[in-house]
């Protein structure tokens, strides 16, 4: 795909891996249409980002109400036009012994990590089919593809969210459209990750596990996108092979995960809980990915 003259939507774009997703799409020359649940911040970036040539629009508006999901589409296309590329990127995340996790924050996290992606992708897919060009890129995680203690709602949405991304793929194949998942592993600097470092005073992982950049995510994203790659994983070291090896062994897979200690790392923030903001956990948490 050629980026330049694309005109593009992110969610989750007003904090965390969204605001460098949406740096690296406009410095391809792609017209962007910002949307996050509250206007101040992507008002803001979208005043950072716009440029000769290259149009950013903030579009606020929550995701978590379905009945949202078209007045949002509409004003997107007002303002750019046709949608040429949808990254899913908004999400949220709670880490917790599962058997004590209260129903509504396991049906919200599914709802904003795996409902929403998919009504969206069905909202720009008539266009697009009709058009015969676009692409939908999904931002997964890698708890979605190895076992991530503590996190096992968030695991089951990201995992969706892969699946559904392979057979949307296959379903839209020879259609001129397509679509992409990108899977980070643990970020620095900005994300989930990162705030629960910064928050909580969560371990920095191991050089086995690793960690990656915001802007190594936003590079990711780009080579699915120009390359139209399936799956693009996001994390230093060997992690694909040994993600490989697991599939073939999963009690190899649970051995790994704790020996590198990722079981360690999530226990972790089970020990130490935020200071209470004016904001509530998600809250603080969400669009951040």
């Amino acid at each position: 795909m050629q980026l330049r003259g694309n005109n593009a939507i992110i969610t989750g774009a007003s904090r965390g891996i969204g605001v460098y997703i949406a740096r690296a799409l406009a410095a391809e020359g792609v017209n962007l249409a910002l949307i996050a649940r509250t206007a101040e911040p992507i008002q803001a970036l979208a005043a950072e980002l716009a440029r000769p040539g290259v149009r950013v629009v903030a579009v606020a508006g929550d995701l978590e109400r379905e009945s949202e999901h078209e007045r949002l589409f509409a004003r997107c296309e007002a303002e750019l036009g046709s949608i040429d590329i949808l990254i899913n990127n908004a999400a949220i995340e709670f880490t917790q012994r599962f058997e004590e996790a209260p129903s509504h924050e396991i049906t919200r996290t599914l709802q904003l990590d795996l409902a929403v992606p998919i009504l969206l992708s069905r909202r720009a897919l008539p266009g697009m089919l009709a058009r015969k060009r676009g692409q939908i890129v999904n931002i997964a995680s890698l708890a979605g593809k190895s076992p991530t203690p503590y996190e096992a709602v968030y695991s089951a949405a990201k995992g969706g969210l892969v699946a559904f991304t392979h057979s949307l793929r296959a379903e839209l194949h020879d259609t001129g459209v397509s679509a992409s998942v990108v899977s980070p592993g643990f970020v620095s600097e900005a994300g989930m990750f990162a705030t629960k470092q910064q928050t909580q005073g969560v371990p920095t992982p191991n050089a086995l596990v690793g960690m990656s950049s915001p802007e190594q995510v936003a590079r990711g994203v780009l080579r699915a996108l120009k390359h139209d790659l399936p799956d693009v994983i996001v994390n230093p070291g060997p992690i694909r092979a040994l993600q490989a090896v697991g599939v073939l062994f999963p009690r190899f897979a649970g051995w790994l995960a704790r020996r590198v200690g990722v079981a360690d790392l999530f226990r972790s923030a089970l020990e130490v809980r935020p200071v209470p903001g004016p904001r509530s956990t998600h809250e603080r948490a969400h669009d951040i990915n």
